[in-house]
């Protein structure tokens, strides 16, 4: 009967084995996955790893960069107005010079830029996502504000910047004060009231003046325009890089830590074949006698 023990003993022991092989090939094609404990691949696992912590990086870069880019796109909305608008005022100045001029067409003149500084106000003071853009690091105030009758600046000189990828920061929050006055004696605001009051009057020397400071803002909202243009062509390169390294990355990953559905399959009806095997074979070795090992 010794014979007999020996048979049983080995063919559970294939019986635990093939049934161990069946209930993981069927994890394998239930979940999608080769990998679902360290302990299945330990070196496998510990690469995936890795390779989950670099796509969650460039998740966050994307975040950042989508978020950089739709700021960029209110800030660069908000210089492309006031290039239009300065542009508007130097023509409307222009166009009631001299002294042959009727006083209701200049209070119209006038009305038209009261209009147009309003407008610069509501482009300097341009908000995203309830943060200030052209406050510095002041993001929790306008730019703006008008002060006891004066226009005063209410951001700092500070500029904010994002990272969008490892080796690649812009800047997304911007000192106002140096598009609207820069090294000028007055800020833009200033002067367009500088210049109600010069066209009201007629005053061509205050206008002549006040259009060469007007000049002067169009050429450093311009020229921010164009800094800022830079970055957005920048972010947009970026995200078309980080989409790329995501693909890469997350292939590499998805061979290291899916299952082949086609293989684990197959594995499935071959541990599943075995499974049975085992089990007849248990099955014929507890209906042997004691004459069938006589014989």
């Amino acid at each position: 009967m010794g014979i007999a023990f020996n048979l049983m003993r080995d063919g559970l022991g294939a019986i635990n084995t093939a049934s161990a092989q069946l209930q993981q090939a069927q994890l394998e094609a239930a979940t999608g996955k080769r990998i679902l404990k360290p302990s299945d691949d330990p070196a496998g696992a510990q690469q995936a790893l890795a390779e989950r912590a670099e796509l969650g990086a460039i998740d966050a870069y994307q975040h950042s960069a989508d978020s950089a880019s739709a700021r960029l796109a209110a800030a660069d909305s908000a210089l492309g107005d006031i290039v239009d608008k300065l542009t508007q005022a130097v023509s409307t100045v222009m166009s009631v010079r001299g002294s042959s001029v009727q006083p209701a067409v200049r209070a119209s003149a006038a009305t038209t830029l009261a209009g147009i500084r309003d407008a610069v106000v509501a482009d300097l003071n341009t908000s995203f996502q309830g943060s200030s853009v052209f406050s510095g690091g002041k993001v929790d105030q306008p730019a703006y504000a008008l002060v006891a009758g004066v226009w005063t600046y209410q951001g700092d000189t500070n500029l904010v910047q994002a990272d969008v990828d490892r080796l690649r920061t812009v800047t997304i929050n911007f000192n106002g004060q140096s598009i609207a006055q820069g090294s000028d004696p007055e800020n833009v605001l200033t002067t367009l009231d500088n210049m109600i009051a010069a066209v009201t009057s007629g005053d061509d020397a205050a206008m002549t003046s006040g259009t060469d400071a007007l000049n002067r803002a169009f050429d450093r909202a311009n020229q921010a325009q164009g800094r800022l243009g830079a970055d957005e062509s920048a972010i947009a390169d970026t995200q078309i890089r980080l989409v790329a390294r995501r693909t890469s990355v997350d292939g590499r990953r998805s061979k290291l830590e899916d299952a082949n559905m086609a293989e684990a399959l197959t594995r499935m009806s071959q541990a599943d074949t075995a499974y049975r095997a085992a089990l007849g074979a248990v099955g014929s070795v507890e209906k042997l006698s004691l004459l069938d090992y006589l014989r």
